[in-house]
């Protein structure tokens, strides 16, 4: 137990029976003990670190280091280094844990004089991050539990093209966070890192892409029955197009696609009276956002094809064909300008009303509108005018028949137009759609037609009877307007008809030349030959004959070298030429019994046509 390092003066005697020998005396000094000193902490992690020391030589046969936390928390762990090393790495710490240091060096069993330090290890890094509820504006991050305690932990998250970053901090005993305020449609870039105290971690890091935000403010506007446009606010996200669907009960299932810069899409072919589903969501590379979704009802299509029929004078029959959509019935609403609306309420079966206790020659307006529960239809319209006085002084029997005179028989007309002086005229109102106005008729030879050129111009005759109307009205009706000419025939039961498009009697100079225009018929024709010809009477020879026509052949006409036609010869005579001949049908040794020459406007037929159709 002596000092080391100490210097010693030795004396050396024996004793023999009680007596002291001469003493032996030298000096000795003693070694120094070994030490180890110096000890160095490097290379910290969180499960460990580096320790270094100094020592003289090989003094050492091996070194042990012994550690404990500062805190007592857990049993201490020893190490042990070769007499040659001058390092240790220590692992397997826990990590942010202050440690107490000794080591010593062992030589012959014997320890060394300690030397001591403390050694705090790094926090460890937050480990194992996950992503989930990843939404358009946030995200829960997650991490893995960690081996030691921490204060807390702090994230930050930024764009990954850039931006201002944003953070959150949690508790220590807390493994998850919530990234609120992101961008839909973007990819961020989370760092997580423990803090303890002054120490912050090393931070871990991963990526999470933020989902797409759906459309916002889905609505439907301008809805018809057969389109809808369907308007949206755009995704926040930066996306690549639009997918639009909607579909009803019974309709296929539409798609349709938009790029991504649009905000509105005009939706068409809907079906009437359809409750639809709408979903718009966004789409950018493989991701879609959530749908955004409503509804919307197609207006009920109106009443088709409203048409007014049967047009009388105080009555007229209004008929349609239903609408697409299912009806629970119909309202009708019929007026005159500026009179009472009378309204009526009418089944779902009806597709055709009568409408009754009309006033005529007036014009009414129709408006039908169909009904599917609250829902209306837009209205259908339609127009018509009641037989009546549509002419208030009317110049041919077609405008006396338009006026809803249907009867045939005798009526004034105005020759020449409204300012005409009035002529009582008979009308055929029956034959070929009627509006004739008769101005020859042969029918019982009670009248002699061997006339003077004064009587053939102002007319002769019994209008229920036989008659001739006069070239001088002729020419004033003729000349107001396009005429057709028609004759009808007739012989035992035989019946045959001449018609020509066109009809004209000149003008006083000219002898009332006539001209007619193409042929249609049964009777021949016959009349063509007549084609130009100035009026010729007894006393008036206007023929190209040798002889007078007329006074050879008992009658008067627009005789040529004669005659083809010679309706106002001699009743009843077969003898040649000077009966009533019409020589492509009877030629000219037949009398026929009946004649009748006629005019009304070329037009009138194409218009009742018209008028039967509507």
């Amino acid at each position: 137990d002596l000092a080391d390092a100490t210097g010693y003066d030795i004396e050396l005697y024996g004793i023999s029976h009680g007596r002291h020998t001469p003493s032996v005396l030298a000096h000795a000094v003693t070694e120094a003990e070994p030490e180890v000193e110096h000890l160095f902490v490097s290379d910290v992690t969180a499960d460990g670190f580096r320790l270094s020391w100094a020592a003289d030589g090989d003094l050492f046969d091996r070194y042990v280091i012994r550690i404990r936390d500062a805190k007592r928390a857990a049993r201490p762990r020893e190490y042990a280094a070769g007499g040659a090393e001058r390092t240790k790495v220590l692992t397997g710490l826990a990590s942010g844990t202050e440690y107490e240091i000794e080591l010593y060096g062992v030589s012959l069993d014997q320890r060394s004089q300690p030397v001591s330090g403390v050694a705090q290890t790094a926090l460890s890094t937050p480990r194992g991050l996950r992503f989930s509820h990843v939404t358009g504006s946030s995200a829960v991050v997650h991490w893995s539990t960690p081996r030691s305690p921490v204060d807390n932990y702090r994230i930050t998250y930024v764009p990954s093209e850039g931006g201002s970053p944003l953070s959150v901090t949690v508790d220590g005993d807390v493994f998850e966070a919530l990234l609120p305020d992101m961008i839909p449609g973007k990819t961020y870039q989370v760092t997580v890192s423990a803090v303890k105290g002054l120490e912050e971690s090393d931070p871990t890091t991963d990526n999470v892409i933020t989902a797409l935000d759906r459309p916002r403010g889905l609505s439907v506007a301008n809805v018809t029955d057969t389109s809808a446009l369907l308007l949206w606010q755009p995704s926040v996200a930066t996306v690549d197009g639009y997918v639009i669907t909607y579909s009803a009960d019974s309709v296929s299932h539409v798609v349709e696609h938009v790029s991504g810069d649009t905000a509105a899409f005009q939706m068409g072919s809907l079906v009437p009276g359809t409750r639809y589903t709408v979903g718009v969501h966004a789409t950018k590379e493989s991701r879609r956002s959530d749908s955004a979704g409503t509804e919307f009802t197609t207006d009920v299509d109106p009443p088709r094809d409203v048409t007014a029929v049967n047009i009388g004078a105080d009555s007229a029959t209004l008929t349609w064909k239903p609408p697409q959509a299912a009806v629970s019935g119909y309202t009708l609403s019929f007026y005159p300008a500026g009179g009472a609306v009378r309204e009526v309420v009418l089944s779902p079966t009806a597709s055709s009303y009568v409408m009754a206790e009309l006033t005529r020659s007036t014009e009414y307006s129709v408006r039908l509108q169909a009904i599917a529960g609250a829902q209306r239809s837009r209205h259908a319209d339609a127009a018509f005018t009641t037989v009546g006085q549509l002419h208030r002084r009317p110049k041919d029997c077609a405008q006396v028949l338009l006026n809803g005179e249907t009867s045939s028989g005798l009526h004034t007309v105005y020759v020449g137009g409204e300012q005409g002086p009035p002529v009582q005229v008979y009308c055929d109102m029956t034959t070929d759609g009627g509006g004739w106005m008769v101005f020859l008729r042969r029918q019982n030879g009670k009248l002699d037609f061997f006339r003077n050129w004064k009587n053939y111009t102002v007319g002769f005759g019994n209008m229920n009877d036989e008659f001739w109307l006069g070239l001088s009205n002729l020419h004033k009706i003729t000349n107001s307007g396009h005429y057709e000419l028609r004759v009808d025939l007739r012989d035992s039961g035989e019946s045959a008809y001449a018609q020509y498009d066109r009809f004209t009697v000149a003008e006083p100079k000219t002898r009332y030349k006539v001209s007619v225009g193409s042929y249609s018929g049964t009777a021949g024709d016959s009349m063509s030959y007549h084609q130009g010809r100035p009026f010729s009477t007894y006393d008036n020879d206007n023929d190209i004959a040798v002889t007078n026509c007329a006074l050879s052949y008992k009658g008067a006409f627009w005789y040529k070298n004669c005659h083809r036609v010679n309706l106002m010869g001699k009743y009843g005579d077969d003898s040649h030429s000077k009966g009533i001949n019409w020589f492509h049908w009877k030629a000219h040794e037949h009398s026929i019994p009946f004649a009748e020459m006629k005019i009304r406007p070329a037009d009138f037929g194409k218009f009742e046509s018209r008028k039967k159709r509507s």
